[in-house]
């Protein structure tokens, strides 16, 4: 199990801060493009053999698999930094606490879910949905490797109703999106994937009822909350979300619910808030 004051095998602390070097000194669309081309191969071999470990943020010295961490990633250096995406840090930290439950929807390798995890301990729950089948491997890897057994990964896109959908699986796995979003410049491959309801998985018992929602879906946030109604509108959890450039359709269809939304960026409203503004909602 998880413990902040463990001490990490030497080997696991020279392989992280080598590899933490290699992203701070090289620009990550260079390293992408040296990966794409193999020239990574022999560095990857040395580097991503084995453990790693966050080297800071609210749960230092978590673990990573290195076989499932891409160093090329445009989000990679603050993953392993532990200081990705900050203001969802402590959202989390003020508003999930030990016993509760805690479900990811977009959940990418599970940095989130990990730190959830360790919120709620082995008394709480996690639950990490994501529809590419790479980024469930890794959450699960990610989760054994700290003796997470009260996380579970769900490979699934989730939106409006149950049924089916196509996913447009990206080179980097953070821009994994659902096709009806749109095009993307850097697609990989696409993939027909099971696609589920928040209130479909509760009605058939498939995941805990969350106290907590962090919502990351690239632009299909309105149809995960048209998928969540009846959650929203009885267990009424909080719910973190990124917005992708939805803000306003959001903020109505929250606020129709009664929910009061707040920007966790900056002091404005969401509704004039970035395209990647991330929402605090809350019961009003």
């Amino acid at each position: 199990m998880y413990d902040p004051h463990d001490t990490p095998p030497l080997a696991v602390r020279l392989r992280t801060r080598a590899l933490w070097w290699l992203m701070r000194a090289i620009p990550y669309p260079r390293l992408a493009a040296w990966h794409a081309g193999g020239r990574l191969r022999p560095v990857e071999r040395l580097l991503l053999g084995g453990d790693l470990i966050l080297l800071g943020g609210l749960a230092p010295r978590l673990r990573l698999s290195g076989a499932h961490f891409a160093p090329w990633g445009a989000q990679a250096f603050t993953v392993l930094t532990g200081v990705h995406e900050p203001m969802v840090q402590e959202a989390l930290r003020r508003s999930l606490g030990p016993g509760g439950s805690f479900l990811d929807i977009g959940a990418n390798i599970g940095a989130t879910s990990l730190l959830a995890a360790v919120l709620v301990g082995p008394e709480g729950s996690v639950t990490a949905l994501d529809p590419q089948r790479e980024c469930v491997a890794a959450v699960r890897a990610n989760a054994a490797r700290n003796g997470f057994r009260h996380v579970q990964a769900v490979e699934a896109a989730v939106s409006a109703e149950d049924g089916e959908a196509e996913v447009i699986v990206v080179a980097d796995a953070l821009w994994t999106r659902l096709a009806s979003v749109g095009e993307h410049p850097l697609e990989a491959r696409r993939d027909r994937v099971r696609a589920v309801s928040v209130d479909g998985l509760l009605e058939c018992r498939e995941i805990p009822v969350p106290d907590v929602v962090k919502v990351d879906v690239e632009g299909a946030e309105l149809d995960v909350v048209a998928g969540m109604h009846g959650l929203l509108s009885g267990r009424r959890p909080v719910v973190i979300c990124e917005m992708h450039g939805k803000n306003c359709a959001f903020c109505d269809a929250m606020e129709a619910l009664g929910y009061r939304v707040t920007d966790l960026d900056g002091p404005g409203p969401v509704r004039t808030g970035g395209a990647n503004t991330h929402a605090f909602c809350e019961p009003a």
